[in-house]
C-alpha cells in the first residue's frame, strides 16, 4: 500500500472535461475515475498508466449515494488520502420552460447537484480529520447567467455555485478549499448537442452553427477541456486557498 499518498477523485471521468482532468491531475498523483461506462473508465486509467501514472476506477451512477462511498473505499484500499474531489458528472438537456418534463428537471437535479452532495459527503469526513483538501463543482457559465430555455440545467449549476459557497463558508476554517468552475462552452458531447441543436432549429449546417456557439463566448472559440483541467490543477494545487468558495469564471468576460 501506498501510505500517505493523496489520490483525487473524479466523476464524470470517462470522457470530456472529466478524462482531461484525470489524466492532468495524475501527473500529481493517484486518480480513482467514476462513472458510468466502464469501457470509457478503463481508457481513463489506461491512458493514465500509459504516461506513468497511477488510477483506478468505481463504474456507478453518481445518483446513487453508494457509488460516492465506494469510491472512497477504493482509495481506501489502496492506501490513497482522498485529498481532492472533482464534482464534474452532469447531464443538460433544454426545451420550453411551460412544457418542461418535470421528470426531466428532477432527472438533471439528481445527477447534477444531488451526485455531487453524495460525494462531497463521502469525502468530507477524510478531509476535515486531515484538515485539508480541495473540492471543486463543475458548474458552468450558466450558474451565473441566465439562457432561453435552459432553466433546469442553468438552476441546477446555480445550485451548485450556491452548494460551493456555502462550504466554503462552513470548511474553509478547516482547511478545505471549495471552487465552482464556471466555463463557458466547452468542445465535447454536450456542446455537440447543443450544435445539434441549433440546426436542426435553425434549418443551418454544422460549421454555421459551431460559429454561432463559439461567438457566444467572447474569446469567439469554443473552450478545450484540457483548459478547463489546467483550472482544476492549480485550484487542487493548493497554491491560492484564498479562492474557496468564489467562482473561478472561464468566459473570457463574458
Amino acid at each position: 500500500m501506498d501510505k500517505g499518498i493523496h489520490a483525487t477523485i473524479v466523476t464524470g471521468g470517462g470522457r470530456g472535461i472529466g478524462r482531461a482532468v484525470s489524466l492532468r491531475l495524475a501527473a500529481a498523483g493517484p486518480v480513482i475515475v467514476v462513472g458510468r461506462t466502464e469501457k470509457d473508465l478503463a481508457s481513463t486509467v489506461a491512458a493514465i498508466a500509459a504516461a506513468g501514472g497511477r488510477a483506478d476506477m468505481v463504474a456507478g451512477d453518481v445518483r446513487d449515494p453508494a457509488v460516492a462511498r465506494a469510491a472512497v473505499a477504493k482509495a481506501d484500499a489502496l492506501g490513497w488520502t482522498v485529498r481532492n474531489l472533482v464534482c464534474n458528472a452532469g447531464i443538460g438537456r433544454s426545451g420550453p420552460t411551460a412544457t418542461f418534463d418535470m421528470a426531466l428537471w428532477r432527472e438533471i437535479f439528481a445527477v447534477n447537484v444531488e451526485g455531487a452532495m453524495h460525494f462531497v459527503q463521502a469525502c468530507l469526513p477524510r478531509m476535515l480529520a486531515a484538515r485539508g483538501g480541495t473540492i471543486c463543482l463543475m458548474s458552468s457559465i450558466a450558474g451565473l447567467k441566465g439562457y432561453a430555455c435552459t432553466a433546469a440545467y442553468a438552476a441546477s449549476k446555480h445550485a451548485l455555485v450556491g452548494l460551493a459557497r456555502s462550504l466554503g463558508q462552513e470548511h474553509g476554517k478547516h482547511g478545505i478549499t471549495v471552487v465552482p468552475i464556471c466555463p463557458g462552452f466547452v468542445e465535447g458531447e454536450m456542446t455537440d448537442r447543443t450544435v445539434a441543436g441549433i440546426m436542426e432549429r435553425r434549418g443551418i449546417g454544422e460549421d454555421e452553427a459551431r460559429q454561432r456557439v463559439a461567438a457566444v463566448n467572447p474569446q469567439r472559440r469554443i473552450i478545450p477541456p484540457e483548459e478547463v483541467a489546467e483550472a482544476v490543477a492549480f485550484v487542487c494545487s493548493g497554491k491560492v486557498p484564498s479562492l474557496g468558495g468564489d467562482p473561478l469564471v472561464m468566459s473570457g468576460g463574458e
